[in-house]
């Protein structure tokens, strides 16, 4: 595959990304023009648990009974946490999950975040801080802290809103590389794929979103590069001794 073929498939992929979060973006905002939000509720993934299994989709399934039994909050998650009313929040407003999946409030007892899903957290917290404080509300917005990996330009560790599209992921670790092939992204949970490139290559068509994908912190987002993709300077490092060592054998035979 030549360079400027590789450089037309960056930008057509950079183009179709641009086009699905902007119609997903489109179909989500409400009739006052702020967008909706993604988050999962426990009766839907009992659905979609009940379905993968009827279906035999086993990966899916376990993703989603595990979700539903451990929750989605790991030690080191950050939940963005406002109260809104007379009482402001001492200390900031990000809050870092602690040892035991335990969210710790300033100047308030800490909230057990063990098996609790992301669509639960706010009434989960409002319910907390209302056996304290009965002048305020509250707002939180959880954080999914993912890895981003292989063809992209800035590989690191991110941390991402749960209803960021998977395109969006893509685009904050800058974009992919010019060998980037956008059709064999996969992602990973330790040693596991949980999802295949032919799994990704649907949640990009459909615009899906992190928590619709049930990833959780230390996932890693793995963009890989163009299939049958030739790397000549990794051929000529292997080309160098072996024309080397047929040069000298024609000498000695001549």
């Amino acid at each position: 595959m030549t360079k400027v073929n590789q450089k037309w498939r960056t930008v057509v992929a950079l183009a179709v990304i641009g086009v699905c979060a902007t119609s997903h973006a489109a179909h989500a905002q409400g009739p006052g023009g702020t967008l909706g939000t993604e988050l999962e509720t426990r009766a839907s993934l009992e659905a979609e648990a009940a379905r993968a299994e009827a279906q035999h989709r086993t990966q899916e399934a376990w993703l989603l009974r595990t979700r539903l039994q451990k929750g989605d909050f790991q030690d080191g998650d950050r939940i963005i946490v406002k109260l809104l009313g007379a009482v402001a929040l001492t200390g900031g407003d990000t809050i870092v999950v602690r040892a035991g999946k335990m969210l710790p409030l300033p100047q308030l007892a800490d909230l057990p975040l063990e098996g609790v899903l992301r669509s639960e957290l706010e009434s989960r917290l409002s319910s907390h801080i209302g056996k304290y404080l009965h002048d305020s509300s509250v707002r939180a917005t959880p954080l999914v802290r993912l890895t981003v990996g292989g063809q992209v330009r800035n590989p690191g560790f991110y941390y991402v809103q749960a209803d960021v599209l998977l395109n969006d992921v893509i685009m904050r670790a800058g974009g992919p590389n010019i060998g980037a092939d956008m059709s064999n992204i996969s992602i990973r949970r330790g040693t596991d794929v949980i999802w295949s490139p032919q799994d990704t290559r649907t949640a990009l068509a459909d615009g899906l979103s992190l928590d619709r994908l049930h990833l959780r912190a230390g996932d890693e987002v793995y963009l890989d590069d163009v299939r049958g993709n030739v790397d000549w300077r990794t051929y000529a490092q292997l080309a160098g001794p072996i024309v080397a060592l047929v040069t000298l054998a024609l000498r000695f035979l001549h």
